[in-house]
């Protein structure tokens, strides 16, 4: 609830009934976190349109925009008067360093998205489990059991533990973890660079 009053002050916006908070194909650096009301997700293909999905309080939505700098795919409409706290790319990893909440909001939310990604969203997904490894190891480092941690992310995730792995494997080459006979032996949140800090991230 804290978290949540404390996006609304500083980040609420109102959008009232049939607004668009963004249109397909339009570049955003953006996502959203609905605070309060529903927002409808839909994608037009010629004259048709399609409901993707709606969506209310607790929800958050745009993130491919901000995280894989691509432009939307889908357009996201107002279903009533809403409030939506508007969070920029610098201020989300800020928030995601700053405050524990709304670190467990989002891997809440990631570890939901991630089951139900499609393979169409293959190298995206990539990025998202690097992210809520990373999110994870924040909150939970140092593991009593590198086992258990290992075989709790697979489960939050609906992957295999040597899909992990593989991801370790990545975090391992990028200097955020130290490995040794397969356990991990350290954990460099300094050092995550182009996932925590919009400063450090590559290209």
């Amino acid at each position: 609830m804290k978290d949540q009053e404390r996006l609304l002050r500083r980040f609420g916006k109102v959008y009232r009934t049939d607004a668009f908070v963004f249109r397909e194909g339009e570049q955003g650096r953006e996502m959203y976190y609905i605070l309060s009301g529903r927002i409808r997700v839909e994608k037009c293909t010629g004259p048709i349109r399609k409901i993707l999905t709606e969506m209310g309080p607790g929800e958050y939505f745009g993130e491919m925009a901000l995280l894989a700098d691509m432009p939307r795919t889908a357009s996201a409409v107002a279903v009533e008067d809403s409030i939506i706290a508007v969070i920029d790319e610098e201020t989300f990893h800020r928030l995601l360093l700053q405050s524990t909440g709304v670190s467990l909001l989002f891997l809440r939310e990631f570890s939901h998205r991630l089951k139900n990604t499609t393979e169409s969203l293959e190298d995206l997904s990539g990025e998202w489990m690097k992210l809520f490894t990373i999110l994870y190891f924040t909150r939970e480092w140092p593991f009593p059991s590198c086992e258990a941690a290992l075989a709790d992310l697979a489960r939050r995730t609906g992957r295999e533990v040597p899909e992990i792995g593989e991801i370790l494997a990545e975090l391992e080459r990028e200097g955020v973890i130290e490995t040794r006979e397969g356990e991990v032996i350290a954990f460099h949140p300094d050092r995550t660079g182009r996932y925590l800090d919009p400063r450090g991230k590559k290209g």
